[in-house]
């Protein structure tokens, strides 16, 4: 069984669960506090570093790679494009939003750069809009780790100020995503209460 070290309020960890619950594996989870990390598993992982992963005694963070780790562990079903050139689009994918959306939105949880980094996520959600008019997923026909890794900074819009309606096909996209049951699955207690559903 896989165990897993997670922050129920942390965007990365909600993307290894997700990840997880597409999967179907068997899982044994522990919610920490990233800011509260207990001596023990600073003895597992000295990075301290959510989510953390153990399976088959080896032990992986880093949210991108974790979830790399899990698709090529257990491919069925798989999560990344079968071509090469659109695997290398979905990773880069993934690493512009690790760079560019997560650190804004960490800095929207900030009340001296929330202003500015909610008018730049605003920004980006009206391109990533029309680039949502050409195709069902981030990267054309298929879901993949570049939609999961968008996944939880979307569902956390509401608890930002931000409100999608006036995007018509990012939240078509939304509603794809959302209504997915493993995401459903995946959603810890204090994401759930992040949306009024």
């Amino acid at each position: 069984m896989i165990k897993l070290y997670s922050d129920g309020h942390c965007p990365n960890s909600h993307r290894t669960r997700i990840v997880l619950a597409e999967k179907e594996l068997p899982v044994d989870t522990e919610e920490l506090e990233a800011n509260n990390l207990p001596a023990e598993f600073l003895k597992i992982n000295p990075y301290g570093k959510l989510p953390t992963v153990i399976d088959r005694d080896i032990v992986f963070f880093e949210s991108s790679v974790v979830n790399e780790y899990l698709d090529e562990r257990y491919p069925h079903p798989p999560l990344k494009p079968g071509s090469p050139a659109q695997r290398a689009q979905m990773r880069l994918a993934v690493m512009q939003l690790e760079r560019e959306l997560y650190p804004l939105y960490a800095d929207s949880q900030n009340s001296r750069k929330k202003k500015d980094a909610v008018a730049k996520i605003k920004a980006y959600l009206t391109t990533l809009d029309s680039y949502l008019a050409r195709q069902e997923f981030f990267i054309g026909e298929q879901y993949t780790l570049a939609d999961i890794t968008l996944l939880p900074i979307l569902w956390r819009l509401p608890s930002i100020g931000i409100d999608s309606a006036s995007w018509y096909n990012l939240e078509g996209y939304m509603d794809r995503l959302f209504e997915r049951p493993a995401f459903e699955r995946a959603l810890s207690e204090h994401e759930q209460m992040l949306r009024d559903y």
